[in-house]
C-alpha cells in the first residue's frame, strides 16, 4: 500500500521519463545489447532484450519489477516474474515452472545438480518472462521509440548523451589542465 500511496504521490512525468530513456538508449554500451537476434525455423528472430526492458522500466518509473523462485521440489523450480505499475495499478505476472535439466546436442538431455547452474537456469528463464511482463506494462510506442534511438545509435557511432559527454569534458579539462 505504501508503495502504491508513493506513486500516487509523486506521479511520473512521461516527458521526462521519455527523454531518460532515450537518453540511456544513446550509450553504445546499451545499444549493443538492446536487441536479441537469433535464427528460428530459418528466419530471424529478435526484439527488445530484457537489458533494455530493464533500463525502460527503471527510467519510467514507479514500477516494482522482478522474479521469486516460489518453490524448489524434486527436479524442478517453479518461480515467478512480474511486473507492476504502481501509479496505474497495470500488473503483469507469469508463473512457470523449470526442469533442472538441460539439453545439448553431445549429451542429450543432462540432470543438473549443481546448485550454480540450477540457479543460472531459473534466472535464464526467469529474465525472458520478465521482459514479457515489463515490456507488457510499458506502452509500446515508449519501447519502440528505445528500439529505434539504440538502432540510431548504432548506425551513426553515437558518443553517447549530451550530460556524459559535458561530464567527460569537464574531467579531461581537469586532468589535463587542472582547471
Amino acid at each position: 500500500k505504501a508503495q502504491i500511496f508513493m506513486a500516487r504521490q509523486f506521479p511520473r512525468n512521461i516527458f521526462q521519463a521519455e527523454q531518460r530513456i532515450l537518453d540511456a538508449c544513446k550509450r553504445k554500451s546499451l545499444a549493443e545489447t538492446a536487441i536479441y537476434r537469433y535464427p528460428r525455423g530459418g528466419q530471424m528472430v529478435e526484439g527488445p532484450s530484457i537489458r533494455l526492458a530493464e533500463v525502460v522500466a527503471q527510467n519510467w518509473g514507479n514500477i516494482s519489477f522482478g522474479i521469486k523462485e516460489l518453490e524448489q521440489r524434486n527436479g524442478e523450480s517453479v518461480a515467478m516474474a512480474y511486473a507492476w505499475d504502481l501509479e496505474t495499478n497495470v500488473r503483469q505476472e507469469k508463473v512457470f515452472t523449470v526442469p533442472h535439466s538441460r539439453y545439448t546436442r553431445s549429451k542429450g538431455l543432462v540432470k543438473l545438480t549443481d546448485p550454480r547452474d540450477i540457479y543460472e537456469l531459473v534466472a535464464n528463464n526467469g529474465a525472458r518472462r520478465l521482459r514479457a511482463c515489463i515490456l507488457g506494462v510499458i506502452p509500446g510506442d515508449i519501447i519502440e521509440s528505445a528500439v529505434a534511438q539504440c538502432n540510431e545509435t548504432l548506425a551513426n557511432q553515437s558518443k553517447g548523451p549530451l550530460k556524459d559527454r559535458v561530464a567527460n569534458a569537464l574531467k579531461a579539462f581537469r586532468e589535463q589542465f587542472r582547471v
